[in-house]
């Protein structure tokens, strides 16, 4: 059994515990990434459309995943996917209250749970130190690697982990345990 999953377009490289062919993640993450996007959306060709993104995301950068966690980063970019589809959805659609079915009402219930673990999210990160800051919405946001954070900020990887780890701390205490066992569950 592979524990270490990464990838890597060079698989010369790593020995074969160490690395897994872009075919293999698929195989291996699209059904729990697809349930995972259909529990939070209630829609099929939506939770499809997502999944399927995120593995384009994966094949663009894939020549630089080979000291990432995929899984984590899979079910990070998919969960950001479905965050921006909910907003989009909520954006986009004007409901009279009288079409509401008692259908929607989960969905909507948890669409507006994961609106405000947003906006708190969002909140703990704009009280960061500045740098602190600039490394979690590159990594986050822009979704960088460590080392390509270090090398555009100037300064050492271990500096950029260390900013993720205070971030990271900061944001869990923030939005405290209830939020986070919510949290869980959508994932």
């Amino acid at each position: 059994m592979k524990t270490n999953i990464k990838a890597c377009s060079e698989p010369k490289t790593l020995s074969s515990e160490d690395f897994l062919t872009f075919d293999e993640v698929y195989d291996r993450y699209w059904k729990p990434l697809y349930r995972t996007a259909l529990r939070i959306l209630n829609d099929e060709q939506a939770a499809e459309d997502i999944i399927q993104d995120t593995f384009v995301r994966l094949w663009e950068h894939w020549d630089t995943m080979c000291h990432i966690n995929i899984k984590g980063w899979l079910f990070t970019t998919s969960y950001r996917l479905v965050l921006k589809s909910l907003k989009q959805l909520k954006s986009s659609q004007v409901l009279d209250g009288s079409d509401l079915s008692p259908v929607w009402a989960p969905e909507a219930d948890s669409s507006i749970q994961l609106q405000q673990l947003q906006k708190q999210v969002d909140e703990c990160v704009d009280e960061l130190p500045e740098k602190c800051r600039k490394v979690y919405t590159m990594s986050r946001n822009e979704q960088l690697s460590i080392k390509r954070i270090a090398v555009e900020l100037g300064i050492s990887p271990k500096t950029v982990e260390g900013h993720m780890t205070l971030a990271l701390k900061r944001i869990r205490q923030s939005i405290g345990s209830l939020t986070i066992l919510l949290l869980l569950l959508f994932l």
